[in-house]
This record gives structure tokens, C-alpha cells and sequence, in this order.
């Protein structure tokens, strides 16, 4: 019988190797193909994957995704990760609240936006109930871009916080986006009429898009609100 106090001799296990077929990166999503990519250095580091294997399945990924997509990341400061995160928080908050309160399903938007050409519905938030990221902010025009928006008939209704590169964490603000028949806002400016056409405005109606700042999440989420409150019904 062994004593107690006698030292067991630990048995090196070496990694689990990675093993990634052409059907299961077919199953991933751009993100994903992305992520695993940005990952392969460590994988080889780790033992997961020998350099040879690491070689084939990056030349697998890149030829799955645009070159643009596979340029080296800024490195993002700690705090702005953590703003995001209590932003992307905040918003989704927010659309599970009014979607409590009012009707938002894409069928009420469908029905009441009977007759409205090229109408599309558009669900407040992404299938997870997230607020949705902006393309500006993964092709790297925006250090952060997430929002939240609705359409019903020709109006449409957007809450987002931005946050441009180079700029200090304390300048990211909250926007009120919307068509001027539900915000009396000034009119897109230079710096927000390209994100519109990232939330699915139509080019045609980008004249009637008004923008106003919010002071702090208080007033965006009252004000958003009162903006929803025009478009949809309440729930029964």
C-alpha cells in the first residue's frame, strides 16, 4: 500500500490534437473563422497543432473569408472592451424591456406595413436578443458601434452608441437616430450618414434621417422610448 506522504510521479498527458475537416469549417460563421485564425499561433505553441497542420488550415481559412477580414487587429485598450460590454449591457436591456411593453414582432411590422414597397422587417435586436454590432465597427471605422433598431411602415427608429477611433473612452456617445417624422433632430451630419446605410436605410430616405445625441443611457433609453411608442402597439 502506498504511504500517505510517498509522491506520485505525474504522468505528462500531451494535448488533445485539433483536427478540422472542410465540413466542420464549413459550419462556422465568418466571426468564428476569424477567431480560430487569430488563434493559430497559440494552438501550434500549445501542441494542439504541429506547424505543418497550422500552415494548411490557415491557408483553408483564408481561402473561406475576404483579405480585408484577416488584417491584424488593433489591440483594443481594456477600458474600451469594458465600455463596450456595459453598452452592448445597457442596449439589450433596454429592447427586452420594450418588448415587453410593445409589440415588436416582425408580423405586426409585416401587417402594418402593408402597401409600403421593399418593406423589410427588422427585429429590434440580432436572433440572441443582442444588440447588434455595427459593420463600421468590424471593418474598423468605429472603435464602437453597437445599436438597436426598428421599422414599421416608411419610419424607422435607432438607438446607438458610438465611439470614434483615436478618441477617448469619455467621448462615446448615445444617438438617437430616426426619420424625421418621429425625431425633430438635425440632419445627418458628415460623420453619421455612413453608418445609416449599416443599419439598413435605404439610400432613399437617408434625407429624412435625423440625429440627435443623448446626455447619458437615462435620457437615450426615455427618448428611444417615446420613438417606439409612435411606431408600435402597445401590448395587449
Amino acid at each position: 500500500m502506498r504511504k500517505a506522504n510517498q509522491a506520485v510521479n505525474k504522468v505528462f498527458m500531451p494535448p488533445s490534437q485539433m483536427h478540422w475537416t472542410d465540413e466542420k469549417l464549413a459550419s462556422l460563421s465568418k466571426e468564428q473563422l476569424i477567431t480560430l485564425f487569430e488563434n493559430l499561433q497559440t494552438q501550434r505553441e500549445s501542441g494542439r497543432v504541429t506547424a505543418q497542420a497550422a500552415e494548411d488550415l490557415a491557408r483553408l481559412i483564408a481561402e473561406r473569408l475576404p483579405a480585408s477580414a484577416l488584417a491584424p487587429r488593433q489591440k483594443r485598450a481594456r477600458s474600451q472592451v469594458l465600455l463596450e460590454g456595459r453598452v452592448a449591457e445597457e442596449l439589450a436591456g433596454l429592447a427586452a424591456a420594450l418588448e415587453s411593453r410593445y409589440d415588436l414582432s416582425s408580423e405586426t411590422a409585416k401587417q402594418q406595413s402593408s402597401g409600403v414597397k421593399g418593406f423589410k422587417a427588422q427585429t429590434l435586436t440580432d436572433r440572441r436578443g443582442a444588440a447588434r454590432v455595427g459593420s463600421s465597427m468590424k471593418g474598423g471605422r468605429m472603435a464602437i458601434d453597437r445599436y438597436i433598431s426598428y421599422r414599421m411602415r416608411d419610419s424607422q427608429a435607432s438607438l446607438a452608441f458610438l465611439l470614434f477611433p483615436d478618441e477617448p473612452d469619455a467621448s462615446g456617445r448615445y444617438v438617437l437616430l430616426a426619420t424625421d417624422d418621429l425625431l425633430d433632430g438635425e440632419p445627418l451630419s458628415d460623420a453619421y450618414a455612413p453608418l445609416a446605410t449599416d443599419y439598413g436605410w435605404a439610400e432613399g430616405s437617408l434625407d429624412r434621417m435625423r440625429a440627435a445625441p443623448a446626455a447619458d443611457f437615462a435620457e437615450a433609453q426615455e427618448r428611444y422610448e417615446s420613438l417606439i411608442a409612435q411606431l408600435a402597439p402597445a401590448q395587449v
